[in-house]
């Protein structure tokens, strides 16, 4: 006698624009926490989760990412995805960057332009704000 399981078993799937729109996020938050900390300090830089959902000087990491290269801004996603609290998908997002990057990486573009165009009229404020050097943020990304 077989017995029905429960529950049927579903993977769950993202569309790459979901994976897109979480990996911005994560990186307007990454960049928000350099923002609002400051600098690195001796041990390291630890972004605070708090602020995951409302990333602290949201329109200044605009900027920021704005005036950044494509490629180096995309690195900032990327990171951003990954060092978010566990979520469950940063395993899927992994394999997504070795099996589809440039998919991945063309959805990035979309999704950003797509938010830049929403933040047409930034204050002046903002943009004096902007002060986060490419010498952190490398150093943040490509020292991991």
């Amino acid at each position: 006698m077989t017995t029905e399981p429960f529950y049927e078993p579903h993977i769950l799937e993202m569309s790459l624009e979901k994976y897109a729109d979480i990996a911005i996020d994560g990186g307007l938050w990454l960049v928000g926490e350099l923002l609002a900390q400051g600098c690195l300090t001796e041990h390291g830089f630890v972004p605070d989760s708090r602020y995951v959902y409302k990333a602290r000087h949201r329109e200044t990491a605009i900027i920021e990412l704005s005036r950044a290269s494509e490629e180096f801004r995309h690195q900032v996603f990327i990171a951003g995805f990954l060092m978010l609290p566990d979520n469950g998908a940063q395993g899927t997002f992994k394999r997504l960057l070795v099996t589809h990057t440039e998919m991945l990486h063309e959805t990035f573009r979309r999704e950003w332009e797509l938010r830049t165009r929403r933040m047409i009229n930034v204050s002046h404020r903002h943009w004096l704000q902007a002060n986060v050097t490419a010498q952190i943020l490398h150093k943040l990304i490509l020292d991991r």
